[in-house]
């Protein structure tokens, strides 16, 4: 009986690495003729190989990293990105404070830009490739430092196949820059000092970050949220209140009232003219029903009883509150995407709960199939990138059939030749 133990447990551990072998084979194939499919492998691959300390994870983890990086940096310069390039070539002629406006208040991120510019020669291209990589970067050391330091690999395929995840960051918002510091600093939640710091600074990145304010403050005091019925209660309220156009109008204005009056006619500016948008049912997005379905699964079929750390505590506090904004929101042109902003680039981190903790059952069915079913949605929206049926185009309209070399050749051409801005609208930056 003994001995069939051991062969049991041998086999066991052959099969466990046949299958990380096939992975890496697989993902370095599919690295090599389309890198940005390649990823979800290597990824799959990384998540097996638990070793700690593992060079060869830091090595696939870095060439994942470039490889989301040279595919963002690839986009053309339209819409939000052309504007936001536009004003980093004004770098050249003043400072960073002038050139974040509103009385310099939002600077962070041209502070940062500065010595891009300066280093590159005020490279358009490298201005671009520096904010992905940085974003990327981010994003793979908050999961690994405040989320899941085990089970990284696999969050990290959630988030990348998440398409809004590459489309957000290639507009290069000031709102997601903003979100990974927000992130960043809950990595220190236990060093005050350091947190409250990080979090200033993403509040000077994006002014919108003042959301996050009574989450930090209220996330340990108040344990209503604890309750799945109260949670359950909020999220179906937002599902089933959507706001009007005149209460966001009305709302809009109130908060005007307290804010500098750059920033208050801003707001105002920007709630009228979305407010007043027609909203198509298309344009819900994904994202909603994602969202719900994760929601539904939480609520039903985990356990999460223990908290496993401060940083969980956050994520389990800001999550019901935030859904049911975006779900009330979901009428509203651009409403969601502003006031639940979170939910779109960083959507796949709420799957931290369902592979964190227990399921009632199938817990690794149920996370295969949703892996699954975000990838074949990710190659369906690049195809439908192919076609030109969205705003954005990457790889020069080549998005899943560019190789390595493509890939190479755009760094190369990009830092030699550098880009051009393709259209820019006629706006400031908001």
């Amino acid at each position: 009986m003994q001995r069939n133990l051991i062969n049991g447990d041998a086999n066991s551990f052959i099969s466990r690495k046949n299958d990380k072998v096939i992975f890496l084979f697989i993902g370095l194939a599919l690295w090599f003729f389309s890198p940005i499919l390649g990823v979800f492998a290597l990824l799959y691959f990384v998540h097996l190989n638990k070793k700690e300390k593992s060079r060869l994870n830091l090595l696939i983890i870095l060439v994942v990293v470039l490889t989301l990086t040279v595919f963002v940096s690839s986009v053309d310069i339209i819409s939000d990105l052309a504007v936001y390039v536009d004003n980093y070539e004004m770098l050249g002629k003043e400072t960073p404070f002038e050139v974040s406006g509103g009385g310099g208040f939002e600077f962070v991120m041209w502070l940062l830009s500065y010595p891009i510019y300066l280093f590159s020669g005020g490279s358009r291209y490298a201005f671009v490739f520096f904010w992905s990589l940085a974003i990327n970067l981010a994003t793979f050391f908050v999961i690994v430092k405040a989320f899941s330091p085990k089970n990284y690999a696999l969050l990290a395929l959630f988030i990348v196949s998440t398409p809004n995840f590459i489309g957000y960051q290639a507009f290069l918002l000031r709102q997601y820059i903003a979100t990974i510091i927000f992130l960043i600093a809950l990595i220190f939640i236990d060093k005050k000092v350091w947190m409250w710091g990080l979090y200033l600074l993403s509040v000077l990145t994006h002014i919108g970050n003042i959301l996050y304010l009574p989450i930090l403050l209220l996330y340990n005091k108040v344990k209503l949220l604890e309750s799945k019925v109260t949670v359950f209660c909020i999220v179906l309220f937002g599902i089933t209140a959507a706001f009007s156009t005149s209460i966001v109008f009305d709302l809009s204005s109130f908060i005007a009232k307290f804010l500098p009056s750059p920033y208050s006619s801003i707001i105002l500016i920007k709630t009228y003219r979305y407010g007043r948008q027609q909203v198509q049912s298309e344009d819900l997005g994904i994202a909603f029903v994602e969202q719900v379905i994760v929601f539904l699964i939480i609520i039903f079929l985990v356990n999460n009883k223990v908290v496993k750390s401060p940083q969980e505590k956050v994520l389990k506090f800001l999550y019901p509150i935030f859904l049911a904004i975006m779900l009330m929101g979901r009428n509203i042109f651009l409403f969601s995407n502003r006031f639940a902003f979170i939910f779109f680039p960083f959507g796949g981190l709420f799957y931290y709960f369902i592979i964190e903790h227990k399921l009632k059952i199938f817990k690794k069915e149920i996370i295969i199939y949703l892996l699954l079913a975000k990838i074949a949605y990710f190659i369906y929206f690049m195809n439908i990138m192919n076609d030109g049926k969205t705003v954005l185009t990457f790889m020069h309209g080549n998005t899943l059939g560019s190789n390595l070399f493509d890939y190479i050749e755009i760094v190369y051409d990009g830092f030699t030749e550098d880009v051009k801005i393709k259209e820019l609208p006629d706006r400031i930056i908001i």
